[in-house]
């Protein structure tokens, strides 16, 4: 299985990566193929919601969403890891998930 882990915290050290590192090294462990995106440290800009991308091309922002896109495409997992801030996930994943908007559409379904 292929996995795709993104961490959010922008604490490096923090416990949220921390508890991520277990699951990285269980799921090398099982075989699995893991891959990490650093949304913290990465350039991710927010969505514009200019609808330029039509939920159908590319963004039109040029930033390392384009990296992280083929990543989730390609993915049979993904797993979020993020410390709450006020009930609710960081910033950075936040801005991250926004600019999903671009290939919502090509996220591929289980089938029932």
């Amino acid at each position: 299985m292929k996995i795709l882990v993104i961490e959010s915290s922008p604490h490096k050290n923090g416990s949220s990566n921390l508890l991520a590192d277990y699951f990285i090294r269980g799921a090398r462990e099982a075989g699995h193929t893991v891959n990490i995106f650093d949304a913290a440290r990465a350039v991710l800009h927010p969505c514009l919601g200019c609808d330029v991308c039509g939920m159908l091309s590319a963004c039109c922002q040029n930033d390392d969403m384009a990296r992280v896109k083929e990543q989730l495409l390609g993915a049979d997992m993904v797993v979020f890891v993020t410390p709450l801030y006020y009930f609710g996930m960081s910033a950075q994943l936040k801005t991250l998930i926004d600019r999903f908007y671009s290939f919502n559409n090509q996220f591929k379904l289980p089938t029932p």
